[in-house]
Parts: structure tokens; C-alpha cells; sequence
């Protein structure tokens, strides 16, 4: 009786360990192909992040936000509040009936209104305008008169 007891203990043991070892093989072969997912997903993030960061510096290479040169003109003022109150004052010409032409090509019935807008430097800005049907863009000078800005249509052209 002794001896059949020892006998089914053995062959429990056995079994057990036969089952953790298969058990311990398929959990590692699923980790290391998890690892190896991981990996290349890393690597795909690193070559986007990569890619993103070099279109970023190209981007922002024409912006008054990364030219030191054009900072320095304006005394190292605050440069976010800077580009917000210029980009406000252009946005602010679609609204003041007083500048009803500032878009070139507007007039009472057809008017243009400006977009969007990217200060390039301390002189110069860019801006995209539209009347619902054309569109087009835009080269805007401004400087500063006695604490009065002044923004200059240079050129333009409608697509």
C-alpha cells in the first residue's frame, strides 16, 4: 500500500513538473516574441519621432520664435506674448470696419479674410486668406510706430 501511494506521488511529481516545464518554455518563447514586437515597435516610434523632430526644426527655422537675431531687435522681450499680440492685431483686421480693404482684393461684397499667419522674422510675416471660394496668400511687413504697430501689404496673389 506504502509502496502504490509512492508510486502515484512519484508519477503526480512527475506530471507536475513535466507541465511547469512546458508551461515555463511556452511563457518564455511568448515573452521573447513579445520582447521582439516591443522592440520594433520602439524602433518605429525612434524613426518617427526621428522623422518629426527634423520636420519641426525645418518648420520652424523661417519663425521669429527660433531666430535669435530677430529676438534681439525686439529687446528679448516676451516672445509668446509678442507673437500673440501680432497674430491677434492681423486677426483683429478681419473685424475693424475701419480697415475694410486690408486683404487687397476685398471689397463690400466680396470680402477677405485672413486665416492663418506665421511671423517669419522681426520685418516680415506670411499670412493665407480667403473668401469662402478663392484663396490665396500673402507678404505683410510691420514694425512698430510709437507703440502702434503698422502692417504693410507687400505682395499677394489669389490662386
Amino acid at each position: 500500500m506504502q509502496n502504490k501511494i509512492l508510486v502515484y506521488v512519484g508519477v503526480f511529481m512527475s506530471l507536475t513538473f513535466i507541465f511547469v516545464g512546458i508551461n515555463y518554455v511556452k511563457i518564455s518563447n511568448s515573452n521573447e516574441l513579445n520582447l521582439e514586437n516591443l522592440n520594433k515597435k520602439i524602433d518605429s516610434l525612434e524613426n518617427q519621432y526621428n522623422l518629426l523632430d527634423k520636420k519641426f526644426r525645418d518648420e520652424i527655422y523661417f519663425s521669429l520664435i527660433d531666430n535669435q537675431e530677430a529676438l534681439g531687435y525686439f529687446n528679448n522681450a516676451n516672445v509668446d506674448s509678442l507673437v500673440s499680440y501680432i497674430r491677434e492685431e492681423l486677426y483683429e483686421k478681419n473685424f475693424n470696419k475701419n480697415t475694410d480693404n486690408f486683404v487687397p482684393l476685398s471689397n463690400t461684397k466680396n470680402k477677405y479674410l485672413i486665416n492663418k499667419v506665421k511671423i517669419l522674422n522681426h520685418k516680415w510675416i506670411i499670412a493665407d486668406f480667403s473668401n469662402g471660394t478663392k484663396w490665396g496668400e500673402m507678404w505683410i511687413e510691420y514694425y512698430f510706430d510709437k507703440k502702434k504697430e503698422i502692417f504693410d501689404v507687400k505682395e499677394f496673389f489669389v490662386y
